[in-house]
């Protein structure tokens, strides 16, 4: 970033390899380097499955039409399975590279686990620990775990660009909290209510992830009256949650980091309809990790580095929908605060 400082750039393309590079270290033990022709390939698989997968999502609602583009094949879908294809191939070989050089006694990532625990239960018929769902569960983290942070931070800059007080109030808070130079921490929260408050609205504002993932009813079930039968599909619609009148009031529409903080302002205050990462044992694993990684990304950005709209240019607010909501890649200008 600082190497663009001064100049309109668009930071999304400086976020990606970095925090996909985050998932890899934490699933296979290695970090590529930016320039490297298979991260910058990686990257772009990663970005075409987000946004293909949000172009073929309507077809949840029309399942008798999805079979008909199947048949013709029109639409989007043979590319999206060619783009997972290739992610999964990826995960494959990172598969073999681990099968070839595990060693018990030194379990160098998250691969290394599931493979000992592959071994462990080879006896075990009820299994679920098999290879096909460790390729599944590695595609799953990098579509998840490292697209959904980049688009989060992605729309937090943006946020900051476009208003300006809220950019000077987190900045306040990193120079009151941490200062010019340490890095910040994930403790550093606890003392940053207005930041933490900034990241929740935005969550809830822009619905990072506006349907949730698809789920099956294993019994017939009642829920506040209505009856579900067994053997349905049903799907949470987060952003009709996130965009109630009745829960956020008629201001719904509008970004206030104030309405996730108590009236003193020195304390978050969620209410529990705020759920960007979903609810109960289904909600997503991935969280904790999430909730750490926007944190710092945004913080250690913003302890450096102004952000502002580009001289005779508007932002456009208006998301796309991919797997997540994603911002439009647009111009942003770095100034050194330092």
């Amino acid at each position: 970033m600082s190497e663009n400082v001064g100049k309109p750039t668009k930071l999304s393309y400086l976020l990606a390899p970095s925090t996909s590079n985050n998932v890899a270290s934490f699933m296979f033990g290695n970090r590529l380097k930016y320039d490297d022709p298979q991260r910058q390939r990686l990257d772009q698989m990663i970005r075409e499955v987000g946004q293909l997968a949000g172009s073929v999502s309507w077809q949840i609602f029309f399942p008798w039409l999805r079979g008909i583009l199947s048949y013709f094949n029109i639409g989007n879908k043979g590319k999206l399975v060619a783009a997972l294809h290739e992610v999964k191939e990826y995960c494959r070989k990172e598969m073999k590279k681990h099968e070839e050089t595990l060693d018990p006694n030194n379990i160098r990532d998250f691969m290394d686990g599931y493979l000992l625990e592959i071994q462990k239960k080879s006896n075990d018929p009820n299994s679920a620990f098999n290879k096909e769902v460790l390729a599944d569960v590695s595609v799953a983290f990098f579509g998840a775990g490292s697209e959904t942070v980049r688009v989060t931070v992605d729309w937090m800059l943006l946020v900051s660009a476009a208003y300006p007080r809220v950019q000077m109030r987190i900045q306040t808070e990193i120079d009151e909290v941490i200062g010019p130079d340490r890095f910040p921490t994930w403790q550093d929260r606890l003392s940053m209510p207005f930041t933490e408050a900034a990241i929740a609205e935005l969550m809830r504002w822009k619905t990072i992830v506006p349907l949730n993932i698809m789920r099956y009813t294993l019994q017939d079930t009642e829920l506040n009256g209505y009856f579900i039968p067994k053997h349905y599909h049903v799907l949470a619609v987060l952003w009709a949650l996130d965009h109630d009148k009745k829960l956020w009031g008629n201001d719904v529409h509008e970004y206030k980091p104030e309405r996730m903080l108590s009236e003193d302002g020195k304390k978050v205050v969620k209410p529990d309809h705020a759920i960007p990462f979903s609810v109960g044992k289904r909600s997503c694993p991935g969280k904790s990790l999430a909730e750490i990684e926007v944190f710092l990304y945004l913080v250690a950005i913003l302890q450096k580095f102004e952000i502002s709209v580009p001289p005779g240019k508007e932002l456009d607010l208006e998301g796309e929908l991919g797997i997540s909501l994603q911002p439009k890649r647009q111009d942003l200008c770095l100034k050194l605060r330092h």
